[in-house]
């Protein structure tokens, strides 16, 4: 019998209906389904955890940790915003002729 049990239970955990062990006849069962939970659990949760499967032979236990802060600026809300505020300037000057080894001619 092969085994997956939940470390801990945040309160996301509690509320997916995933249950906190999990029994399998096949090592390669309990292997696909604790990938697909860790994955699951870290996309589909609060993003306040961050969870990890490890494999101790005939059991997976999924640990968590809290996920580290994002340094980033919060600030920026797309794309276009970041490319307006760039010094760079990108262009296109179709009078140029293309490098001879430009790979296309």
């Amino acid at each position: 019998m092969y085994t997956i049990e939940i470390e801990k239970e945040c309160s996301c955990f509690k509320k997916s209906g995933f249950e906190k062990i999990m029994t399998f006849d096949t090592r390669e069962d309990m292997i696909n389904k604790a990938r697909v939970l860790e994955c699951r659990m870290n996309q589909e949760f609060c993003m306040t955890h961050f969870f990890e499967a490890v494999d101790y032979k005939d059991k997976v236990v999924i640990h968590s940790s809290l996920r580290p802060v994002d340094e980033e600026d919060d600030d920026v809300e797309d794309a276009g915003i970041l490319v307006r505020r760039s010094p760079v300037t990108i262009g296109f000057d179709a009078s140029e002729a293309p490098p001879e080894k430009s790979g296309g001619n």
